[in-house]
């Protein structure tokens, strides 16, 4: 399992390029930059389970409503993923369906500083290659 991410300079937004040796470890690699631009990395306690299924047309979409999905527990439900715990991207038929299992905690003011507000996941610039068995994408958080 391999994968890593960089952020680039983006006006206004915040953008990063990222990698996976699989489909899974791309939007595994694509949480862990949303987590740490929306929240200091204190240590997350992996102490509430939840479960997240989507379905989509492709997989640019099924991770934009992936991420969208964990910002939403972020701002709306005060909720924060410490740990991507298994994760599982199939396609059936004609759509996309993911299925994770995530872990994290509720949001504890004296030990979680959030840094930013994502106010969207986008679509710009977005599209998920496969090149030599491996995927990439860039993605831009609107701040």
């Amino acid at each position: 399992m391999g994968w890593n991410y960089n952020f680039i300079d983006h006006t206004a937004d915040i953008a990063v390029e990222v990698k996976g040796d699989t489909i899974e470890d791309l939007f595994i690699a694509s949480a862990s930059a949303w987590q740490e631009s929306v929240i200091e990395k204190n240590e997350l306690n992996s102490s509430v389970k939840k479960q997240i299924n989507i379905e989509d047309l492709s997989h640019e979409e099924l991770l934009v409503h992936f991420l969208d999905e964990l910002n939403f527990l972020l701002l709306t439900k005060k909720w924060v993923l410490a740990k991507i715990n298994k994760i599982e991207i199939k396609k059936i038929e004609d759509k996309f369906n993911l299925k994770a299992d995530i872990t994290g905690e509720n949001i504890n003011e004296k030990r979680h500083q959030i840094k930013v507000e994502i106010k969207a996941v986008t679509f710009h610039q977005m599209e998920i290659k496969k090149i030599n068995s491996k995927y990439s994408t860039r993605i831009v958080f609107d701040i």
